[in-house]
């Protein structure tokens, strides 16, 4: 089940937000006939007919989602749609609102997937040119730390696990710092689940570029597989980028408890946090 527990402005600010970025983009802004999606840990979203509206959780997450939409703005045409915005960001204060076009698709079921969908989805963002994009990048590992990544991982989520997962995590971490640097690629960052759309067996649209950023291809590969297979990402992609791709999914629990941590999240997200990690480490 998708985490639905994390802190959110009160709705009775958000609602009127909502409506007037609605109207300025044209559309409905009756809220009875919205659907809210709820379990971002960044943003809460809107859907209304056509068109999706992002709301930050806190101030720092809304500046974050002004950047990622000037980045999808400014992303090349691709084999699939990204939400590009209809209307200017709406603000109210510290807070924003996002309005983008909605995209066509569902997300794919977890543990099987198109070894040659994925294989054009992973070679698209290898393509781009990251070097007119790098403006609105996010800073690598900027959610977890930045170049204080490890550190935070050592020094501040693994006291958090439960005793007997933290010589795990301590291997896990230091085999994800360890990983010799490669040529960076843009990296969406959270490339699986409900961010990646698909439509008649091929990829139709990928949401949710808060996180993307010039890294290594590997971290795509690894969210892909995690919710894949491994099996169907090694027929796509050589042996090195999938063993480097295990180093970093061996982290992905201990990336959300940083992530918790470095975001300053309530004391209830970050027991959650480091309770699943512990289970998974």
């Amino acid at each position: 089940m998708p985490e639905t527990a994390y802190v959110a402005p009160d709705r009775s600010r958000i609602e009127p937000l909502v409506v007037s970025a609605l109207r300025t983009a044209g559309h409905c802004a009756e809220p009875k006939s919205w659907r809210w999606i709820e379990h971002g840990s960044a943003n809460l979203v809107v859907l209304a007919g056509d068109v999706a509206v992002r709301v930050g959780r806190t101030a720092a997450a809304s500046a974050q989602s002004v950047r990622a939409q000037q980045l999808i703005d400014g992303l090349p045409a691709l084999p699939f749609a990204v939400p590009r915005a209809v209307v200017d960001p709406l603000w109210d204060g510290d807070m924003v609102a996002v309005v983008q076009r909605r995209l066509d698709g569902i997300p794919h079921p977890g543990g099987h997937g198109e070894p040659a969908a994925l294989e054009t989805l992973l070679d698209a963002l290898e393509d781009a040119r990251i070097a007119e994009l790098a403006p609105h990048l996010a800073t690598p590992h900027a959610f977890m730390g930045a170049q204080r990544w490890h550190a935070v991982m050592v020094d501040e989520a693994i006291p958090l696990l439960a005793p007997a997962a933290r010589d795990a995590a301590r291997r896990a971490a230091d085999a994800l710092a360890d990983l010799a640097p490669v040529r960076p690629v843009l990296v969406h960052g959270d490339l699986a689940g409900s961010n990646v759309l698909w439509h008649e067996g091929a990829v139709s649209g990928v949401i949710d570029w808060d996180l993307a950023t010039a890294g290594d291809p590997a971290i795509d590969v690894a969210a892909l597989a995690v919710w894949h297979g491994w099996d169907v990402i090694a027929r796509v992609r050589p042996a090195e980028v999938v063993r480097r791709a295990r180093v970093i999914a061996a982290t992905h629990p201990l990336q959300v408890l940083c992530f918790t941590i470095v975001d300053r999240r309530p004391e209830p997200e970050r027991l959650r946090a480091a309770e699943r990690a512990s289970a998974r480490m």
